[in-house]
């Protein structure tokens, strides 16, 4: 690595350090040699990265404040023990509000973080294999019962209490520092997931349906293994219960519970299959089916927005017809053969559609015949589009980094300006000499600021949207290998 890197060693360890610390780098002993390590990068965790800011917006929703401070002090660290997150918690809480130290408390925050461990946000890291003295690579035990891994060990809440009243800049030592936590990804994948399915029945029906279908979503969540293809079914004695039951039902969705249902499940989306007939009917949510109507949704749009309508008509109608020869094509999709030939071949270009090569021959003598067709083979699109999606997300991002490191300068220059307006204000300085400090931005300085400020806004409004278009494509994508 040092070779590679050109770093000096004690630079690599300490790289090295940080990015196991954050669960980006996971390592193992080597199969020649036992006592050397070697390391991988986790792509999926690196990816996540721009997660962050998601997994903070979805706990503060279904919690509160507490629980956003107590994953944002985790998210932070990468790993760390359940007394130090909640007491750096504690203290960041306190700088807030300093009025209520009771309801952010360490004893208070601890119940906050066993709800986290509960619905299984975060997990304990794997333990080190004990007996290991002759071994330079620690081996780690994962536990056996799932439940173990959610399960909060005992915390000495006085002594975290004397250092939190104590304003302790660190805890020290404490019973639990050797049982870490981290963030579950996992777990947060299946949130998004969920609320991407939300967001599709909103759009595609309206806000009473998507209520209706975040209900069921919560109930199938309770009775089915996380990641199954398919969820255990729901009969509708129970759903209308549940609906009932929910203190946030409108008056809309308890009146027209039937006609909901009956759209739910009559889309052509899939949100909602029909699997039996017992109490009622008997309803579950095929997970391969729906996403695989949002990718195919998502790669029309990919489409329509690369090659325009006319391909877009193309592509769509050899996804329906399987396969198709050139001539049908460009009768069927009412285009001419010269557009028909020029979309079918700038699609088979960039890894859109695919051919398949029939041969046939009708004697022995007869020369072959062959039959050139073409096809979507959706999970290759689909892959051909996640990389497309990838490249475009990095390269927003370097043009964001370059526009600011361009601008440092004049970044710095702002940034000293509004300090020195800040600490004026405190010192409830006249407007006139705070008007006459903002003065040192001239005008052209402030119209590139503006820029700059809405371009980073921008990309990072990208960023969000097309998050969604890969979590779309990921999950299809593993459902479909699965499959």
């Amino acid at each position: 690595m040092t070779q590679y890197t050109l770093c000096h060693f004690s630079q690599v360890k300490r790289a090295l350090a940080v990015m196991i610390q954050h669960n980006l780098v996971q390592f193992t002993s080597s199969e020649r040699n036992p006592n050397l390590a070697e390391y991988s990068v986790i792509p999926q965790h690196i990816y996540k990265l721009i997660r962050f800011p998601k997994y903070l917006y979805v706990i503060k929703l279904l919690f509160g404040i507490p629980e956003e401070v107590l994953l944002e002090v985790l998210l932070n660290q990468g790993q760390a023990s359940a007394s130090s997150i909640i007491f750096q918690a504690a203290n960041r809480l306190k700088e807030a509000n300093e009025d209520d130290n009771q309801a952010l408390s360490p004893s208070s925050l601890h119940g906050h973080f066993l709800k986290l461990a509960k619905d299984e946000y975060i997990v304990r890291c794997p333990n080190v294999k004990t007996g290991q003295e002759n071994t330079r690579v620690p081996q780690f035990v994962v536990e056996e019962k799932k439940e173990d891994n959610f399960k909060v060990p005992d915390i000495d809440l006085q002594h975290l209490g004397v250092k939190f009243r104590e304003n302790a800049p660190h805890l020290g030592e404490h019973s639990d520092s050797k049982i870490v936590w981290r963030v579950n990804h996992e777990r947060f994948d299946i949130v998004l997931r969920n609320l991407l399915l939300i967001d599709a029945a909103e759009n595609r029906i309206d806000t009473t349906a998507a209520e209706l279908y975040h209900i069921l979503l919560k109930q199938w969540h309770e009775i089915s293994p996380a990641n199954a293809p398919q969820t255990n079914m729901l009969s509708y004695n129970v759903i209308k219960d549940a609906v009932r039951r929910n203190d946030s039902s409108s008056p809309t969705l308890l009146e027209h519970f039937d006609e909901y249902m009956r759209v739910l499940f009559e889309d052509s989306a899939d949100f909602v299959t029909v699997a039996g007939d017992a109490g009622g009917g008997q309803f579950v949510l095929n997970y391969v089916s729906v996403f695989e109507n949002l990718a195919a949704a998502t790669l029309d749009s990919i489409v329509l927005e690369k090659f325009g309508s006319k391909a877009l008509r193309i592509f769509r109608l050899i996804r329906m017809q399987k396969f198709m020869e050139q001539d049908p094509l460009q009768n069927l999709s009412m285009i001419s053969a010269k557009e028909a030939k020029y979309f079918s071949y700038r699609l088979l270009e960039h890894n859109f559609l695919q051919i398949k090569e029939l041969r046939k021959s009708t004697s022995n003598m007869a020369p072959v015949k062959s039959f050139i067709l073409f096809y979507v083979d959706l999970p290759e699109v689909a892959r051909t589009a996640l990389a497309l999606t990838y490249k475009g997300l990095f390269n927003a991002m370097i043009r964001r980094d370059h526009e600011i490191t361009s601008n440092k300068r004049l970044l710095d220059k702002q940034e000293r300006v509004e300090s020195i307006i800040r600490s004026m204000r405190a010192q409830e300085a006249p407007e006139e000499e705070i008007a006459y400090v903002a003065d040192a931005m001239s005008s052209s300085e402030k119209v590139t600021l503006t820029r700059i400020e809405t371009m980073s806004d921008n990309v990072i409004l990208a960023q969000t949207q097309v998050d969604e278009t890969v979590l779309i494509l990921e999950t299809y994508l593993s459902y479909a290998v699965a499959k």
